[in-house]
Parts: C-alpha cells; structure tokens; sequence
C-alpha cells in the first residue's frame, strides 16, 4: 500500500535448488554424483505428494510445518511403499534442504523440531570364515566370474567399498612406517581419508593383475567393470556355489569388518579408521559379534569353571521333600 517492492515468498524449490545447485557444483570434489542423483529422486516424489494432496508441485516453506513433515512421512510408507529405513533416508534429504532455508533466512521456525526419526535395525549380510575361505579356494568354471570373485575377496581383505577398490591407482599403494605395503587413498562416496595395511591375500591379488592389459594401459591395480555387471556376476557366482546369502560389495565391506578384523580382535576404533568413518557410530553398524569371538573370549571362563564342585540333591528311597 506504501508502494514498497515486497519480496514474494520463498518457495520449497528455491531452497531445494539452492542447495543442489552447490551439490552439483561440488560434485568430485565434497559430493558424489550418486548424492545429487538422491536429491532429485526425492525432489519427484515431493513433487508427485504435492500434486496428490495439494493439486500443485510446489509449496511456500512457510507451509511446511511438523503436520506436513508427518504425513509425508506417512505416504512415504504406505501409498509410496518403501521401507522404513529408505523413508528415514528421504525425509532426511528434506530435512537438510529445511534447515538450510533457515540458516539463511528464508524460513523461521524448524518443522522438524518435534519430529525423531525412527531406524528398523537391518541384518547386514558377512561371510563367515568357512565361507571366505571357501569363495577363495574355488574354481570358477568362467573368467567373469573369476575376476569379479577377486575384487569381492580384495574387498573382504580391505574394507573398501566398490567404487573405491575399482578407481585403485599404483600411487594409492605406498610403503607404510612399519614398512609394509598400504593403501592410502580417500573415499569417493565422502573423501574421508582411508589407509589400510594390506593382508597377504590382498597382495596377492594385486600382483596376480600385474599383467591385465587394462591394468597395465591405464595404472589401475585391478580390473575394473562396471558396477551393474558385477553386482550380476556375483549373483551367477553365488547361484554356482550353490549358497542362499546374497553376495553384493557391501557383504564384503561387512565382512571385513565382522569376520576379517573385528572378530580377530581389532579394536573398533581401527576398524572404523580403516572404513574411512568419521564417527564410532558409523562403524557399530556393521560390528557383529560372531559366535567364534563369542567362544574365543569364554575359553578362559569355561577352563576357570570346568573343574567347579556342585553339591547337587540325590534322591534316596524314603526320601521326601
């Protein structure tokens, strides 16, 4: 009425590109690819909750309040229908987009203030130690099958995850203090740096794929295929052991954690520095405390026990309570 320019309201797609606009500019550098891939993923299905509830595909951030965050919540895990865990993970990526909308100004209250966020707790598949030793004393009756079944164990014997075994380079493997052979390269899913002394069946490895001709034109240590098809070998391989547990790279990150380190007594601290963790809670995740650890530590109870004295009752004729 004073003839003053008003600014219009902050929309929820102008923090949302505000912040994805940084992601992609940072890609390779703070963020993944696969981050922003999430960020738009989650951005449609906003958009396709609006358009179900609001007949629009946007909304003012004014409007997003603790009800809106429920529901949507809500929808996520009935008419949407993914699990409980993947709606934690979304809802998430609101949450960030939320709270930086009110670090610059653009909103004043936080609709997330009353809302927690509640994980199902998820077995994480892990080999056994039968079952590694058996993955790599077999023969594999196909050379696909053979390569991929050797980036899996370099996983296992490692702790990196796939992306990060695969984009390995001659310069990652460096002489350590104690003058063994590490790895010493970052993460590419958060940069965190990872340093890993290398087993003996790791170097093995590395030095069976000297000779790979990819290998040897483009410095890499091991082969390298594209995710999709190995995650598709291992299926066939998994199908050709003839076993029921769902081989994937995230099995052998698991199984590098629980059966390889943790259950040969590493501390969880070094474990997680290993996996390239930044908090012990990322690395209690995949902490399993196995049954060989469990009989291992009660070795000594059991021997301190064994000889103990009971005085147990014995019934006798004409005995009576």
């Amino acid at each position: 009425m004073q003839g003053e320019q008003l600014e219009p309201p902050k929309m929820l797609w102008d923090a949302w590109s505000y912040h994805t606009n940084q992601i992609a500019g940072l890609v390779g550098k703070s963020y993944t690819i696969g981050t922003l891939t999430k960020y738009k993923t989650v951005s449609r299905v906003i958009k396709k909750y609006l358009l179900l509830t609001r007949k629009t595909d946007n909304i003012r951030l004014e409007e997003i309040d603790y009800r809106f965050v429920r529901d949507f919540d809500y929808y996520l895990k009935t008419d949407y229908g993914v699990k409980i865990n993947t709606a934690v993970q979304m809802i998430k990526k609101l949450r960030t987009v939320i709270k930086i909308a009110i670090e610059i100004g653009w909103l004043t209250r936080d609709p997330f203030i009353a809302y927690r966020a509640k994980k199902e707790e998820v077995f994480r598949e892990y080999l056994t130690s039968a079952e590694l030793h058996e993955l790599a004393t077999k023969r594999l009756s196909r050379k696909r099958w053979m390569v991929v079944r050797d980036l899996f164990l370099f996983s296992c014997y490692t702790g990196l995850s796939y992306a990060d075994t695969v984009k390995l380079k001659q310069a990652d493997i460096v002489k350590g203090e104690d003058g063994g052979i590490w790895i010493q390269t970052h993460r590419v899913k958060n940069n965190n740096r990872v340093r890993v002394p290398l087993l003996s069946p790791a170097l093995k490895l590395i030095n069976h794929y000297k000779g790979y001709p990819r290998v040897m034109d483009e410095d890499f240590i091991l082969p390298v295929i594209s995710n999709q098809k190995a995650n598709a070998y291992l299926k066939e391989i998994t199908s050709a052991l003839g076993w029921t547990k769902r081989l994937t790279f995230h099995c052998a990150r698991h199984t590098f954690a629980t059966t390889v380190t943790l259950t040969n007594g590493v501390p969880m601290e070094t474990v997680g520095q290993m996996l390239g963790h930044k908090s012990i809670q990322s690395t209690q995740i995949y902490a399993r405390v196995t049954e060989t650890k469990v009989s291992r530590d009660m070795k000594p109870l059991k021997k301190k026990y064994a000889g103990e004295e009971l005085l147990l009752k014995t019934d006798e004729p004409g005995d009576s309570d």
